[in-house]
């Protein structure tokens, strides 16, 4: 059971440690996405896409120890948790669960608080180029001056004739 409890926990350990570079990632994206540098945003999205892929690899081992400490236990894996892991170990090794669990708990809030914050500047900047496509495709709601019968329409320049 040892050696189950110590891959487990250098395993979510391993995995904090991924989670703080996506974060680090997300946080270095954002000037990116204001300033539209797409070389850059590349390389950050193929970095990030990386280092999801290890975060998967490792979630599949995790749960191969999570379910070979729930036979242990004599558990079902939904029935252990972290909290039920703390309860039944000696207090080193729960005091070393809990301080993984507050950190990756920290980091993943984080995260989603800063794919969230990215999120809209995508959106943002996807509004801003519709809306200038738009203005380029569609002259029939742009604001004239005069009579409307004066401005005939469809008979405005416009330098593409349909989206895509």
């Amino acid at each position: 059971m040892e050696k189950i409890l110590a891959g487990l926990l250098e395993n979510m350990m391993s995995q904090y440690e991924l989670y703080q570079r996506v974060l680090s990632l997300g946080s270095e994206k954002q000037p990116v996405l204001v300033k539209g540098d797409l070389h850059e945003l590349e390389r950050i999205t193929r970095e990030e896409e990386r280092l999801i892929l290890q975060v998967g690899r490792l979630e599949e081992q995790r749960l191969s120890f999570h379910r070979d400490l729930a036979g242990h236990f004599a558990l079902s894996p939904e029935e252990l948790t972290v909290s039920e892991i703390i309860n039944r170990v000696d207090e080193p090794t729960g005091v070393q669960f809990r301080q993984v669990m507050e950190n990756m708990t920290d980091v993943l809030q984080k995260l989603a608080e800063t794919n969230e914050a990215n999120t809209e500047l995508v959106r943002s900047s996807l509004e801003f180029v519709n809306f200038c496509f738009n203005i380029l495709t569609d002259n029939d709601s742009a604001p004239s001056y005069g009579d409307k019968e004066d401005s005939p329409k469809g008979n405005a320049a416009k330098i593409f004739d349909r989206k895509v």
